[in-house]
């Protein structure tokens, strides 16, 4: 796939992103230093799509924070990052407060991983609009017309326009990112998993964003994705991170071909007869004819019927913002239904949050969507872990003050695929799919009855992902509880699930 000729005209083409040796290490409190990101080499030149590849914890998002300057206070830097533009050259590494104020949403635009933690709780889309809005407007009537062509462009429809970001999905709170960081009209477009949660049909619409920017209107776009239909729908080149290192670079057919045909010798594929094996035991976690409101009388779910039985695995697939995120929320407790009934092995539960009594509420186990907006960002990793053991009382006596076992800390990570060592990092110290994969450890650590994944494997590379469910296999290998799985992904559904349910809006 290649752009077109020189989107700016007769003359040389401007060289675009040039990063060159970019190692970073970051303050980690038990070695002192950890080193993220060793030598990472690559180049997006205007008009250009590079998709950056690798599996989870490579230092694909660390390299985005880099250019970015979003790394963590005292971290080191080496190497160089410059933008070399049709008007401008700006060094992106070390650049000063007010000169990184001047060259965001103007010069470089960041489309987020997680897109509602970026959004302020109490402003609505609206406002949100248009406060990015006067910063870019020459004309302060400008702004409701920039509003109006930002929300069209990107299918903000003006009926969200009063919503808080906890009222979205997450399908709808990534088109509110992404109209607001394009508002300035920047040159460089860095992509943080932009498929993340994304239906397959919106998921294209991304990619078909991306290339646009790029081949219609002369941006250079680097897009990190775990997503492979993303990358050989968009791609012009390949750069491949492993271990914080460029390992390879080039053809982006060749180098997709190649990460698929590894992704799928890793995958192992459920027989019929073991599909079959665990049968139904009569107990199940269940919701009878639940109508849910969202705001003042805004219906997310109306009069539906679900089951998640014992010992299976069940798939749940939907358009982005049809309601499955409330719908997990509601069968979590979370959040409490309109009518309708959510029922434990045959009890129905009364209430909900702490109106439902603790011996009850952690028999049910909840991975979100957002793993950044399910976690304290002042806790470390461990920290987050060790919660659910300590408010269960299962924490170490004789001491000052009760602690969690530092060994069931580390049991947890390992049962997700993670070292030790993340266990003394903040979550803005890990990458998105390592935080997945710290609040699937978080939701094992009661070894619940019921398992509720939104999204699970949104922000991990195929790998992964068959690590994370692997985990949860097992668990429920172990434990015979129920699981289900909400996600756009078809392919790991029909693979991993027992049964799977789709609905239309």
């Amino acid at each position: 796939m290649t752009g077109p000729a020189d989107p700016h005209g007769p003359g040389r083409t401007p060289d675009g992103l040039v990063v060159e040796r970019l190692g970073v290490a970051l303050p980690d409190p038990r070695s002192g230093w950890s080193t993220v990101l060793h030598e990472v080499d690559l180049r997006v030149p205007p008009g250009r799509v590079v998709v950056l590849l690798g599996p989870s914890g490579a230092g694909k998002s660390t390299t985005l924070a880099a250019l970015l300057g979003m790394l963590p206070p005292g971290a080191l830097v080496r190497g160089g990052a410059r933008w070399h533009g049709t008007d401008e050259t700006c060094d992106l590494l070390h650049a000063g407060t007010a000169e990184r104020e001047r060259l965001r949403g103007r010069t470089v635009a960041w489309l987020p991983q997680a897109p509602v933690a970026t959004l302020t709780p109490v402003l609505s889309v609206g406002a949100h609009l248009r406060e990015k809005a006067r910063v870019h407007a020459s004309d302060p009537r400008a702004v409701q017309d920039l509003v109006t062509a930002a929300s069209r462009r990107h299918e903000v429809e003006p009926a969200w326009w009063r919503r808080l970001p906890s009222q979205l999905s997450g399908g709808q709170a990534q088109r509110v990112s992404n109209a607001l960081s394009l508002l300035g009209d920047p040159a460089l477009v860095l992509a943080d998993e932009p498929t993340a949660g994304l239906d397959a049909a919106r998921a294209r619409a991304a990619g078909q964003l991306l290339s646009r920017l790029a081949h219609e209107e002369g941006r250079a776009v680097l897009a990190v994705t775990h997503d492979l239909a993303l990358a050989e729908q968009v791609a012009d080149e390949v750069v491949v991170l492993d271990a914080g290192r460029t390992v390879e670079s080039g053809d982006a057919d060749r180098l997709v071909a190649r990460a698929r045909t590894a992704a799928h010798r890793q995958v192992p594929h459920r027989t019929a007869r073991e599909a079959l094996a665990a049968a139904p035991t009569g107990r199940e976690l269940r919701v009878d004819r639940l109508t849910v409101v969202r705001g003042a009388d805004r219906v997310v779910l109306r009069d539906l019927s679900l089951a998640v039985p014992r010992d299976r695995t069940t798939g749940l697939m939907a358009p982005s913002g049809s309601g499955k995120t409330t719908l997990l929320r509601t069968l979590a407790l979370l959040h409490p239904p309109r009518s309708g009934a959510v029922v434990l092995d045959g009890i129905p539960l009364k209430g909900w949050g702490y109106a439902v009594p603790a011996r009850v509420r952690r028999r049910i186990g909840y991975v979100a969507q957002d793993p950044r907006g399910a976690v304290d960002p002042r806790w470390t990793v461990g920290q987050i872990v060790a919660e659910p053991l300590r408010l269960a009382g299962r924490q170490e006596r004789g001491r000052r003050r009760a602690s969690v076992p530092e060994g069931a800390v580390v049991d947890l990570l390992a049962r997700v695929g993670l070292p030790p060592d993340l266990a003394g990092r903040r979550p803005d110290e890990v990458s998105g799919g390592q935080l997945q994969r710290v609040v699937v450890a978080r939701a094992l650590a009661l070894d619940p009855d019921y398992l509720l994944l939104d999204e699970p494997t949104s922000m991990v590379d195929a790998a992964t992902a068959v690590d994370v469910l692997s985990a949860v296999h097992r668990h429920q290998h172990a434990t015979g509880c129920g699981v289900l799985v909400a996600s756009h992904d078809e392919e790991l559904l029909r693979r991993w699930c027992d049964t799977v349910l789709r609905w239309e809006d």
